[in-house]
């Protein structure tokens, strides 16, 4: 599977039911055997109770993970069991778009912790998830692919936040200033790599 491919199965998370979680809820994932194993993909922001976690942007301390994100924190808690029920031994690739990503991160985490690292995370123009540097180096060696999509101003906040990785930057501004077009999913597939 390819950049594209993942991100497709992000965009499917917004319109499938979920397999996990509740749907009128920032808490919801869906499951997906592909041609590369068991994945995961968590929806982003569609609703208030998502964007009631995105604006939760306090610092709050977690064991091993240090000051993450207490809104992104709470989601992924709320269905913690669910995913890791669902993925019991087996190897697991996560992706998310958003708030999704920001999930997946978090998510990737807690698996790490357990001694279950993900095979990778696919995180499409995600939000910074943690204040300091401790979950950078917990994940130091999952492949990690957070990709940014021309100005999307979402990358760039909360304020004070650090991403866990790099950012690939794709796509051109439209304009010069931020331009949350460029977060819609629909506008970043198209510069995705296919291969």
């Amino acid at each position: 599977m390819n950049a594209r491919d993942y991100a497709l199965l992000a965009q499917e998370a917004y319109s499938a039911k979920p397999d996990i979680g509740i749907a009128d809820s920032a808490s919801r994932a869906i499951v997906r055997q592909t041609a590369d194993g068991l994945c995961i993909a968590f929806r982003g922001s569609d609703d208030l109770d998502s964007w009631l976690h995105n604006l939760d942007s306090v610092p709050v301390s977690v064991t091993g993970m240090g000051a993450v994100h207490r809104g992104f924190h709470c989601a992924w808690s709320d269905m913690s069991a669910g995913i890791i029920g669902a993925i019991g031994d087996k190897p697991v690739t996560l992706i998310g778009h958003s708030l999704g990503g920001a999930i997946c991160l978090l998510a990737a985490a807690a698996l790490t912790l357990a001694g279950k690292p993900p095979v990778a995370v696919w995180a499409f123009e995600p939000p910074r998830v943690s204040f300091d540097m401790t979950l950078r180096v917990l994940l130091s060696h999952v492949p990690l692919h957070l990709w940014r999509n021309g100005s999307d101003p979402v990358p760039d906040l909360p304020l004070g936040g650090v991403h866990p990785g790099l950012l690939t930057h794709i796509g051109k501004s439209a304009t010069l200033i931020p331009s949350i077009s460029d977060h819609l999913l629909q506008n970043l597939i198209p510069n995705l790599p296919a291969a």
